[in-house]
């Protein structure tokens, strides 16, 4: 039981890893420099940030700090976003809140022109998607077409961050950001696209119209055409937004919930053999000097679970955010 939750967090660390590369690394994030992406913008390197997520995270010049992103939001993200989950990472590592796209000075400035370039970046990824599954009749797929999907929801939906605000942070004993903090502090915009015809209901925003903040004069006035948008703290928008996930999952009934039942097995079934070859390598290495040292920090997890246990803690799944960053609490 214990080495199978060891794995899970194993799973869950690279996951998190995996996407923070996607939000920080230069060569990976997609970045918008023209009011419109270019033909062609969308291709094998970077079709699957696109796929599977509900939202995409618009990223505005003036929010950014000497034309970087600040790591912190992904932080502030992802520690909300998990928690959403009960701290259990969806199993498939492609699955996350949202992809980043980072608007440059000579990218678009208006919520209009920012929502033209989503529909085109959607139909991109459509249009590319579908090609490749042409192309899988005849060559081998370059990755599990099957499992990569643009949603609907993604369409309908986005969130444009567009106003820094400094970290409250702790500069003693050592500099600290504390995440859940930053997740109230920061707001964001939720704009609505006008392109939610396939999904199972209308968006709404009035059960988180309470939590509300004040929309700028020339915020609103730069939207060209009236599109419904509102402002709120960050862990309230992507809660937000997993709800409305959730929603169309239920609308598409059973299947959806058996696909994910189906991935829950999988995982399972992955977690229970790496347990066991765990403790057949442990067993067999008699010389302790010849276990290999992930095989031994593993057991020392998975004791150090069992303790807690004993102590009457239950052993719950746990972001370590210090993994991702030493200043992040």
């Amino acid at each position: 039981m214990y080495l199978k939750q060891c794995y899970h967090d194993a799973n869950r660390a690279d996951h998190a890893s995996q996407w923070k590369r996607r939000w920080r690394s230069e060569c990976v994030i997609f970045t918008l420099k023209g009011a419109a992406p270019p033909p062609g913008a969308i291709h094998s390197f970077n079709v699957r940030s696109f796929c599977c997520q509900p939202t995409t995270f618009y990223w505005t010049a003036n929010a950014q700090r000497s034309g970087r992103c600040p790591s912190f939001i992904f932080g502030a993200v992802y520690k909300t976003w998990s928690r959403c989950h009960n701290n259990i990472t969806p199993l498939d590592h492609e699955h996350f809140f949202a992809n980043l796209v980072q608007i440059t000075e000579t990218g678009p400035k208006s919520i209009h022109e920012i929502v033209e370039a989503h529909r085109l970046l959607a139909d991109q990824v459509a249009s590319f998607l579908t090609r490749l599954r042409q192309e899988s009749k005849i060559d081998p797929p370059r990755f599990s077409l099957p499992d990569y999907h643009l949603l609907q929801l993604s369409r309908a939906i986005i969130v444009v961050y567009d106003e820094f605000l400094t970290p409250d942070f702790v500069r003693e004993p050592r500099f600290r950001i504390f995440l859940d903090k930053e997740a109230r502090r920061q707001q964001v915009l939720l704009v609505l696209t006008g392109d939610d015809h396939e999904l199972s209901a209308p968006i709404s925003f009035d059960s988180i119209r309470s939590e509300s903040l004040p929309i700028t004069q020339n915020t609103s006035s730069a939207a060209e055409k009236p599109y419904d948008m509102i402002r709120v703290p960050l862990i309230v928008a992507i809660q937000f937004i997993l709800d409305l996930q959730q929603r169309e999952k239920a609308a598409i009934g059973p299947a959806s919930m058996a696909n994910d039942d189906a991935s829950a097995d999988t995982s399972d079934r992955d977690a229970a053999e790496y347990a066991d070859g765990v403790l057949r390598s442990f067993a067999h290495d008699t010389d302790r000097e010849q276990k290999s040292r992930f095989t031994m920090s593993t057991m020392q997890c998975a004791v150090e679970k069992i303790e807690e246990r004993e102590r009457g803690e239950e052993p719950l799944p746990v972001l370590d955010v210090d993994m991702l960053d030493v200043n992040w609490e």
